[in-house]
């Protein structure tokens, strides 16, 4: 039962980001100025203003999935088997992770959502999404007493994929961060030669070394995805999924090309932004399932 509470949340935590991008896309963020939890000075503002309709919703939506996480963690925290220290790791690390995310969100909008702070944001929110899909996958474990020696060779199969999916989704993941600083300080209309008074970075050789690093970075995440599906292939373990992986990797490249190709066009940026949450939704199952493999031995008291 718990595993599949665990694998609803991680499903939220995706919409709960996806609806933040729209919130992003429509240019809704200060629809309900710099007041929170109220709107615009109201608990429950007026929704003929569709940017208002949409940021309250996002906050509502939001606040309902922290009492979602809560209610996830403490059934997590109720063991199933002896011995299960994964599962008190990653149900505290969520837990840490949504008070953070909550304060951080809080202070973006208090303070106006200013230039680069929406990185923070975007960093703890992701970190938030891994942790919750990496903790169903360790509640997803099938309990044995023993590895008997089809299970051992499998286990041995998965831990082949652990390091080098992990250094290709570790760069990934850095790699958004850079993506989103890169977005978020201004350095991405300055390469595009977009005037605004809205900017962190102000050096254009600067915001020329981001894209660079940016685009660098992306072309090793994505041969390091493809080494990782030609493992998962050999070994016969992950193989679907290190390929959707795979292909997310590459949409990641495309859309992301195309951002900077339209000039930032702001429907293009939301769906590169998509694609990143799906991406690090898919990375992070892959990465945990290669390390905790399927099985969970049980240990005697």
């Amino acid at each position: 039962m718990r595993h599949y509470f665990a694998i609803i949340t991680s499903y939220l935590t995706v919409l709960a980001l996806i609806i933040g991008n729209l919130v992003v896309l429509t240019k809704a963020g200060d629809a309900c100025g710099t007041d929170w939890p109220t709107c615009n000075g109201q608990l429950i503002p007026d929704f003929s203003n569709y940017k208002i309709a949409i940021e309250y919703s996002h906050r509502i939506f939001t606040g309902s999935l922290g009492f979602v996480l809560l209610v996830n963690a403490v059934i997590a925290w109720k063991r199933k088997y002896v011995g299960e220290t994964e599962v008190k790791l990653f149900t505290i690390l969520s837990l840490l992770l949504l008070l953070v995310q909550s304060g951080v969100g809080g202070l973006n909008v208090l303070l106006g959502t200013p230039p680069g702070f929406t990185t923070i944001d975007v960093t703890v929110s992701l970190l938030l999404l891994s942790s919750t899909v990496i903790l169903a996958v360790v509640l997803s474990r099938t309990e044995v007493n023993r590895l008997g020696n089809d299970e051992k060779s499998k286990v041995g199969r998965y831990q082949q994929l652990f390091k080098p999916l992990m250094f290709g989704f570790s760069l990934y993941f850095l790699e958004v961060l850079i993506g989103a600083f890169f977005k978020h300080s201004g350095a991405s209309k300055m390469v595009n030669f977009i005037t605004t008074d809205e900017t962190l970075i102000n050096s254009l050789t600067l915001s020329e070394t981001l894209y660079s690093v940016h685009g660098i970075a992306n072309t090793i995440i994505l041969v390091s995805s493809g080494y990782g599906l030609f493992l998962a292939w050999k070994h016969e373990v992950l193989v679907k999924q290190a390929v959707i992986f795979f292909l997310f990797i590459l949409l990641n490249g495309v859309t992301g090309f195309m951002t900077q190709l339209s000039g930032l066009y702001e429907i293009v940026s939301s769906l590169h932004m998509i694609v990143v949450i799906l991406t690090v939704f898919q990375g992070s199952y892959l990465v945990a399932t290669a390390y905790f493999s399927p099985y969970f031995v049980k240990k005697t008291r």
